[in-house]
This record gives structure tokens, sequence and C-alpha cells, in this order.
């Protein structure tokens, strides 16, 4: 599910079609959680990024139940994530 609504990308002046609306989405969809998992790795010690690079072979419920237990701000990098993006989005609407 996204994080963008034809809506909210209307009121800061964006434009979609119903064919190009699902790939800008997907595209933003990726580029957050990239965004998110840059992030995560970087708040980590050493000893966690092994520990994260072995679970990414894993279970998805697994790596994100360890996510959650040592990463203590992840609802604030997963926030200012979409905060950053969002407001890139909304600087550079007029070229999309």
């Amino acid at each position: 599910m996204s994080t963008l609504s034809k809506e909210f990308l209307q009121s800061i002046g964006i434009e979609l079609d119903d064919t190009a609306y699902p790939a800008f989405t997907e595209h933003f969809d990726t580029t957050l959680s990239t965004r998110i998992i840059n992030e995560i790795i970087d708040s980590l010690d050493e000893t966690q990024i092994a520990q994260f690079n072995q679970l990414q072979s894993a279970d998805s419920n697994q790596l994100w139940e360890w996510v959650r237990a040592n990463v203590p701000e992840l609802s604030d990098i997963i926030q200012d994530e979409i905060n950053i993006l969002l407001g890139e989005l909304a600087e550079n609407s007029d070229q999309i």
C-alpha cells in the first residue's frame, strides 16, 4: 500500500493519470524503503550489522521483529524519511 494518495499528489501540484500513478507510487515506496533501510543500518553497531545481514536471508517477519527489538528509534527513522521524501516531492513537483 502506497504512502501517497492521488489527492495528496494533486494538492502539491502533481497530476498523474491512472497509468502513471502506480509506477510513480511504486518508485516512491521503493525509494522510501531504501532510505529507511540505509538509516537503520547507519544506526547499528558492527555486531548488529552482522546480525542484520544474516537475517536478511531469513523470513521477513523475523527480520522486522529483530529490527523492532534492536532499533529503538525505528518509528522516528520512518517518520523522518517520509517527511524528507515528501518535502523533496513537494519542492520538485513542478518538474514531475
